[in-house]
């Protein structure tokens, strides 16, 4: 068995524990101890496990939030039926391990700038998910267990944390501009531990979460520095992917082991077809298959189960493209970011006048890099960027939208540019459980309340109540 599958079992077995004895102390407690695990057997585990992981996520329930995606089979997601969410405790069972690669990478015996950078990103990445999925989060004291016996750590403010990470990122920045090598195998899946990669990534993280502060704070500054150092994702080729092997279930793309059953609860929602006609996209023909009529057909979003299935058996809604993503075990891939969504970050800021810069460059160039991304040939996008629904004429809503599909797979990031911007518009499903209210936010873990119980009082308290429709700190901002 090959090391790094070993400790993603360790990982997966401390997680479990925690779920299992509800204790807080083994989440904040880190079970590899720096000097008895190599940096490279965890960077390992980690690189793969939050790719793989947020690509999952988006998969299954992000697509489904932003509705290019609808389930005819267990739908409660879309119909706002949450309770506790996974993610809380994947990002937090995985940060002690992160926080191990930032102390070997700083030990004298063990230092090396690369490792140090890597783990920055990576820790500014986690606790970027974890406060924007659920408002105020631990940050402060969250990995004070070992060091400080500390086990119900408190919550910090939205604001903090994201001082925090935008700080990481511009520290990984800087550790990575040493260009310092790695000896021998590095762990990382994503880039080989290419330092000038891994900078072009920070970056691009930098750029997002810098912009989705926008509506609360002044970022023109920050971002155009960014943009002018040219150190930040450009190229499909700077992609921060992870390539499945497909030489074990762990190694393939998920759907591609389950079965058939579950890939076929999928279909394609009629929001997302509705923006598929509209621009004539190619992208339809590669991530549905029409149906047996031969047909494009939409499902409606946030049916209830009885409805779903009804609907399905009487229309029989556009499955995902079979051979994409269940019969291969590799052509689907892992991302964190990519360069689509880079370039319409930029296009949105050219826009609102954050940075300089042409938004309709930086808008046909968004396109561009998803369409390439997914097969599309130039000439065929030439043509697709032609269409006068596609070319750009300054309309965010346009921008907005096309940068919601390029989102395809992404995690979240797609809720979040909603929740931030309101664009491209989302109504909830007719079976809705949460009214005329579409969500904001996941609900705190149910262990929090009895473990952690005073300081999730004060979060609650802080953030006006623990439920999916309290927005956080960088939704309420009013500078536009």
């Amino acid at each position: 068995m090959k090391t790094s599958n070993i400790l993603q079992i360790l990982v997966l077995a401390c997680i479990l524990f925690t779920a299992c004895t509800d204790n807080f102390d083994e989440i904040n407690s880190n079970p590899n101890a720096p000097e008895g695990v190599s940096a490279n057997l965890l960077t390992s585990t980690v690189t793969s496990e939050i790719t793989r992981t947020l690509t999952q996520e988006g998969y299954s329930d992000g697509n489904s939030i932003t509705q290019l995606m609808a389930k005819n089979n267990f739908p409660g997601f879309a119909q706002f039926d949450w309770g506790d969410q996974g993610m809380w405790n994947f990002f937090y069972g995985i940060l002690p391990e992160i926080d191990d690669i930032l102390q070997i990478s700083r030990n004298e015996e063990t230092q090396n700038s690369t490792y140090e950078g890597i783990a920055l990103t990576l820790r500014a990445l986690c606790f970027a998910n974890l406060t924007d999925l659920y408002g105020n989060v631990p940050y402060s004291e969250a990995l004070a267990g070992d060091t400080e016996n500390i086990f119900t750590p408190v919550y910090d403010s939205q604001e903090m944390i994201y001082n925090g990470v935008l700080q990481d990122l511009a520290d990984a920045d800087a550790a990575l501009a040493v260009n310092q090598s790695i000896t021998g195998t590095t762990g990382d899946v994503i880039y080989n531990g290419n330092p000038t990669q891994w900078r072009k990534l920070a970056n691009s993280l930098r750029l997002r979460y810098l912009l989705r502060i926008s509506k609360q704070r002044d970022v023109s500054q920050e971002m155009q520095a960014v943009v002018s150092t040219g150190n930040y994702i450009q190229t499909n080729a700077d992609n921060a992917t992870l390539t499945y092997s497909g030489t074990s279930n762990t190694d393939s793309w998920p759907e591609s082991t389950g079965r058939i059953g579950g890939f076929d609860e999928k279909s394609l929602c009629d929001t997302a077809l509705e923006y598929f006609n509209t621009f004539n996209d190619p992208r339809l023909d590669i991530w549905f298959d029409r149906n047996s009529e031969g047909n494009w057909v939409g499902m409606p979003i946030g049916l209830n189960q009885d409805n779903a299935r009804a609907f399905d058996d009487a229309n029989s809604p556009s499955r995902l493209d079979v051979e994409l993503f269940y019969n291969s075990a590799t052509q689907a891939e892992a991302y964190i970011i990519k360069n689509s969504e880079v370039q319409f970050i930029l296009a949105e800021a050219s826009e609102r006048g954050i940075i300089t810069g042409d938004a309709a460059a930086y808008y046909n160039a968004g396109v561009r890099a998803s369409l390439s991304y997914w097969g599309v040939a130039d000439t065929v996008i030439d043509s697709y960027l032609a269409q006068p629904a596609v070319a750009y004429n300054g309309s965010l809503e346009l921008l907005l939208t096309q940068k919601t599909i390029a989102l395809w797979n992404v995690d979240y990031q797609g809720w979040m540019n909603y929740r931030r911007t309101g664009l491209p518009a989302l109504e909830p499903g007719p079976d809705t459980l949460n009214g005329a209210l579409y969500p904001v936010r996941f609900l705190y873990p149910s262990s929090e309340q009895t473990l952690n119980t005073a300081n999730y009082q004060a979060a609650v308290s802080a953030m006006g109540g623990d439920t999916i429709n309290v927005k956080g700190w960088w939704e309420t901002g009013t500078r536009y």
